[in-house]
């Protein structure tokens, strides 16, 4: 029995190995061991085309917020610099994350989240005369693509200006 569970777990760990370090990408595009990892790896949750080391690794999303307080100054707020959007633990990040990605289809609701984040914004810098909001998209190129150098894409979403008279 623990020759079973160690050979098991060899095995396991071989996959693993092997897809983080790129080893099996070629052997993978096949249909005839594409669909028993896959299937392998919802019941492991080893997942094996997620995350960093996958060979194709998606896309993000950013918040930009510029507050302008007077002629001169101007303040940058941005999810991707490490402005957190007032989340105050872990689970409130993931699910402003989750948040950002599921609703940027959707333009009367960014609208609206625009319009809250003015409103904190302008709460906070009592001198500030306009804000400008952008949602924007970033698309990673595949791991195929890093190694011909290819270039991330950044693509506005969503844009709006709230300025006081």
């Amino acid at each position: 029995m623990k020759k079973i569970v160690y050979s098991l777990a060899f095995l396991h760990l071989l996959l693993i190995s092997l897809s983080v370090f790129h080893l099996i990408d070629g052997v993978l595009k096949t249909k005839l061991l594409a669909e028993p990892l896959a299937f392998i790896s919802t019941l492991n949750y080893s997942v094996w085309r997620y995350g960093f080391f996958s060979p194709d690794v998606g896309k993000t999303m950013e918040v930009e917020m510029l507050v302008y307080e007077d002629s001169v100054h101007v303040r940058k707020y941005s999810t991707v610099e490490g402005f957190d959007f007032f989340t105050a633990n872990q689970e409130a990040a993931n699910r402003f994350y989750g948040f950002k990605a599921h609703t940027a289809a959707d333009t009367t609701f960014l609208d609206l989240c625009s319009r809250s984040a003015a409103t904190m914004m302008l709460n906070l810098h009592p001198d500030a005369w306009r804000i400008d909001y952008t949602v924007r998209s970033i698309r990673y190129p595949t791991m195929e693509g890093y190694r011909q150098k290819d270039t991330i894409a950044v693509i506005p979403l969503y844009t709006t200006a709230f300025e006081l008279y």
